[in-house]
């Protein structure tokens, strides 16, 4: 009887000890799955070398369309290179100046995975309406160095450094800030610093709402991804890990409260990368009274200036001309 039950018990142990080994086994599964697929994820989306290297496709990114002779006009006008240092890293910018002496100033910001040139239609507007023109390379983009990028948060650092170049090369500098998808998230982000006064307005072209929300959009919508959560989950704690803030906390809607820059928000309202519905969270979220709102009918992501330049850029400037006087 006594063999019985040791044999009973022997059995019981046996089972225990094998669905231990199971639920070790699907845990430290579980476990590496969550940090391998959290750390890819963090490389594709936010290593600024990472797509190159590999040659991996990135669904994330859209091609900014520059007509070929905003082309040439960038290649052939005067222009010097500037630079500031950033973390340990060197940031580069275009400066293009004007032949008059007004004391004009805009802050061209470029795109997700974009560079300064590629922004050369928006400098060549500015400059034909007698603005000086700072193109900025953002982290880890362009000519600058940089390992992550910055979505624009932790880039508005980086234009505050760039504003401040502009006033000590002018006093008397009104600087206006204009920037496209993260370029305008950027402006947004930076708005809600405590800037100089010299900063008098800024132009946000279809900048999203919050990184994370994103982010999770492209990979839900975009990509067809599943598991979304899960996903965004792993990836976030590299991010916290390595940038030293998790993708909730970039949040441009927070940011905007603490705006008091005059802003034009713009979007098409075809838009399917930056969700449309993005407009109305970022422009009710600046509490500011002087605030505008120009919705391009038909402008897929980033397209507005270039399917309706004439309407785009008349907005802009009456906007802008209201500060710059």
């Amino acid at each position: 009887m006594k063999k019985t039950k040791n044999a009973k018990f022997s059995k019981k142990k046996k089972i225990i000890i094998v669905l231990s080994c199971i639920l070790g086994t699907f845990l430290v599964l579980f476990i590496s799955s969550y940090f391998i697929i959290g750390n890819f994820f963090f490389k594709y989306s936010l290593d600024a070398t990472f797509a190159t290297v590999h040659n991996a496709p990135n669904e994330m990114v859209v091609e900014m369309p520059i007509p070929k002779t905003e082309d040439e006009w960038f290649e052939n006008i005067p222009k010097s290179e500037e630079e500031i240092a950033s973390g340990g890293y060197a940031l580069k910018a275009y400066k293009i100046l004007a032949s008059n002496n007004e004391h004009k100033w805009v802050i061209i910001i470029h795109g997700y995975r974009s560079k300064a040139r590629d922004m050369s239609h928006y400098a060549r507007k500015f400059y034909e309406e007698g603005f000086n023109v700072l193109m900025p390379d953002l982290k880890g983009h362009g000519q600058s160095e940089g390992k992550y990028v910055g979505m624009g948060y932790s880039d508005s650092l980086d234009i505050l450094k760039w504003i401040n170049v502009i006033i000590e090369e002018d006093s008397e500098a009104k600087i206006v800030l204009h920037g496209v998808s993260m370029g305008g998230a950027t402006v947004m982000f930076t708005t809600g610093l405590k800037l100089p006064e010299n900063v008098v307005c800024a132009i946000e072209d279809c900048g999203y709402s919050n990184v994370y929300n994103q982010f999770r959009y492209i990979a839900k919508e975009i990509m067809g991804l599943p598991i979304v959560d899960f996903l965004m989950g792993a990836s976030d704690v590299f991010v916290r890990a390595r940038m030293g803030a998790s993708l909730k906390q970039m949040n441009v809607v927070d940011a905007l409260k603490k705006s008091t820059t005059p802003t034009l928000f713009i979007h098409g309202d075809t838009d399917d990368f930056v969700p449309f519905k993005m407009l109305d969270e970022v422009y009710n979220a600046n509490l500011g009274l002087e605030k505008e709102k120009l919705v391009i009918e038909g402008a897929t992501h980033a397209y507005s200036a270039t399917l309706e330049e004439s309407l785009y850029f008349n907005s802009v400037f009456e906007f802008v001309e209201k500060y710059t006087k």
